[in-house]
């Protein structure tokens, strides 16, 4: 688990749980995913999709 400055992308809160995935990007930093543990939101890092399940971390709404 890592950490950063992010917001949730629903509700705009700061506790976030975060998963760094395996896939790296071009510019070298790990892609990341977040949950919010307010709204319980799941997103991208990066993108900003919102995923309602996530293989890639185990997350299921």
């Amino acid at each position: 688990m890592t950490s950063c400055g992010c917001r949730c992308i629903r509700c705009k809160a700061t506790g976030l749980s975060t998963q760094t995935l395996a896939r790296v990007h071009a510019d070298g930093e790990p892609d990341m995913h977040h949950t919010c543990k307010e709204c319980n939101a799941h997103f991208d890092h990066l993108e900003g999709d919102i995923f309602e399940s996530c293989t890639e971390c185990g997350y299921r709404t």
